[in-house]
C-alpha cells in the first residue's frame, strides 16, 4: 500500500512517461505494478489523459501566439523602449571630458582653498581610479 503511494507520487512528479524517470528501479517497479493493479492502472490511464490534455492546450496557445504575431509586437515594443547604445568612440570622450573635468576641479580646489596658509598639518590623499582605493598619503 505505502509503495503504491509512492508510485503515484512519482506518477504525478515526473509524469506518466515512465521510460524517462531517471530512477529506472522505481520505473521498473511501477511498471510492473501498473500492470498488476488496477487501481494503479486507473490513476496512471488518467495521469496520461491529463498529461495529453495539457500537451495539446500548450501546442494550441503555441500556434495561437505565433499566428497573432504577439511576441512580435512585445519584441518591437522593448527593443523601442530600451535607450540607443553609445559608440565606443562617444564612450572614450565621456571618459576623457570627466577627467579634464575633475583635473579642472583639482586646480580649481588647489589654487582656492590648497593656497591658503594654514598653521596646521594637511592631509593629501591620493585616488587612483585603477586600483579603486588609495594609491598614496601624505602629510604636509
Amino acid at each position: 500500500m505505502k509503495r503504491r503511494e509512492e508510485i503515484r507520487e512519482a506518477i504525478d512528479r515526473h509524469g506518466p512517461g515512465i521510460e524517462t524517470w531517471r530512477d529506472r528501479a522505481l520505473a521498473d517497479e511501477a511498471r510492473a505494478a501498473i500492470l498488476a493493479d488496477r487501481v494503479l492502472r486507473m490513476w496512471y490511464d488518467d495521469a496520461v489523459t491529463l498529461w495529453n490534455g495539457l500537451a495539446a492546450a500548450r501546442a494550441a496557445a503555441d500556434a495561437e501566439a505565433a499566428v497573432s504575431g504577439g511576441a512580435a509586437r512585445i519584441e518591437a515594443a522593448l527593443m523601442r523602449s530600451l535607450p540607443r547604445q553609445r559608440s565606443w568612440r562617444s564612450r572614450w570622450i565621456a571618459v576623457a571630458a570627466a577627467l579634464v573635468v575633475a583635473a579642472g576641479l583639482g586646480s580649481v580646489y588647489d589654487l582656492v582653498i590648497g593656497g591658503t596658509d594654514s598653521s596646521g598639518p594637511m592631509n593629501v590623499v591620493v585616488l587612483d581610479p585603477l586600483v579603486f582605493g588609495t594609491a598614496e598619503v601624505d602629510q604636509q
